[in-house]
């Protein structure tokens, strides 16, 4: 019997190319897929090799037909998930967020595909109120970005039933750890952090700094994401990637700049501003509302995670003070 055949969508990105890299480790037939607008050369080689079998390609083009043939398990992590980035151009958003996963849907179950793992975001709670936010809540998302991830897990859930395809819904929370693109557009909190005490700026926060959300470290994650792959009673469930726990962002603030042993301070920019870097959003006779936007920012998360751990037994368990450490460690060997 040959190696398992395991294919990654957004094999370059953060999240997946750590996935590969301890698949690879594992001696699976790792196929990693990127078409690299968000992809970076360096996830691909760790330790100084490389690892897998890594194809340029697009999740909404036909060759995924032929590049998903043989495989058992396909990872479904390739999207666009800058928020002002699908906000201002929502075609795009959509056309790979949602039209791609049809697309790869439909090559798995052509090729009889075992089980497919989608990644999802937290998100699609963005408008919840009541935390910690269950599997098992209504979601009614309303930014571009959260609402093509909920249409693309409703794709998920029809190809569950129609079908019989395996599919595992998995909403990240804000994962971070070694790899994460800090050289990106619009990075997230802990990436933008990493970049300004590396080129020695001045990091410019926004609103108090007070604002909490539930972080989890990619280690956690991908045990999380190899489990979906075998667990029997994985299929047809939604699972929080979460720590349950919320750590405001000068928490870590404090725990990224302990790492990178450095006293530089913030500043702090009213949220209404945030994406100032985004003129179109605000153009118009109908711009982007500002009060949305300070929503956005100043938004809380906090994943409960009992249906994860009671379903296939997998909980967080790297604190954040050692995350970061790891995190910061990592960043320093690549420098800027």
């Amino acid at each position: 019997m040959g190696k398992r055949k395991v294919v990654i969508t957004g094999g370059a990105g953060f999240i997946g190319s750590q996935l590969g890299y301890q698949l690879d480790q594992e001696g699976m037939e790792v196929v990693l897929i990127d078409d690299m607008s968000f992809g970076y050369e360096d996830n691909l080689v760790i330790d100084g090799k490389r690892f897998g079998t890594f194809v340029k390609a697009d999740v909404r083009k036909k060759e995924m037909m032929e590049l998903l043939r043989g495989a058992d398990t396909v990872y479904h992590f390739a999207g666009i998930s800058a928020l002002p980035v699908c906000q201002e151009n929502p075609y795009y958003a959509i056309d790979v967020n949602v039209a791609g996963t049809a697309n790869v849907l439909e090559a798995a179950r052509l090729n009889d595909v075992r089980r497919v793992v989608f990644a999802s975001t937290s998100a699609i709670y963005e408008n919840n109120t009541d935390f910690p936010v269950k599997e098992s809540d209504p979601v009614s998302p309303h930014l571009v970005y959260s609402t093509s991830k909920q249409q693309a897990e409703l794709l998920c859930k029809s190809y569950f039933k129609t079908y019989g395809l395996e599919v595992v819904i998995i909403r990240f929370f804000n994962v971070y750890g070694p790899h994460q693109d800090f050289k990106r557009v619009s990075p997230p909190l802990t990436s933008y952090l990493i970049r300004c005490f590396m080129k020695g700026e001045v990091p410019v926060l926004h609103s108090s700094g007070n604002q909490k959300r539930d972080y989890v470290y990619v280690d956690d994650l991908n045990r999380l994401n190899q489990l979906c792959m075998t667990h029997p009673a994985a299929p047809g469930n939604t699972f929080n990637a979460a720590s349950g726990k919320s750590y405001s962002v000068l928490e870590i603030y404090d725990a990224l700049a302990g790492a990178f042993k450095t006293d530089i301070k913030p500043v702090f920019h009213r949220a209404s501003v945030f994406w100032d870097k985004y003129p179109n959003l605000f153009s118009g006779s109908r711009p982007f509302p500002r009060q949305l936007l300070e929503k956005e920012v100043n938004k809380f998360s906090l994943g409960d995670t009992r249906h994860t751990l009671e379903t296939i037994g997998w909980k967080a368990e790297i604190d954040l003070g050692e995350g970061m450490s790891r995190t910061a460690a990592y960043a320093r060997t690549l420098g800027f």
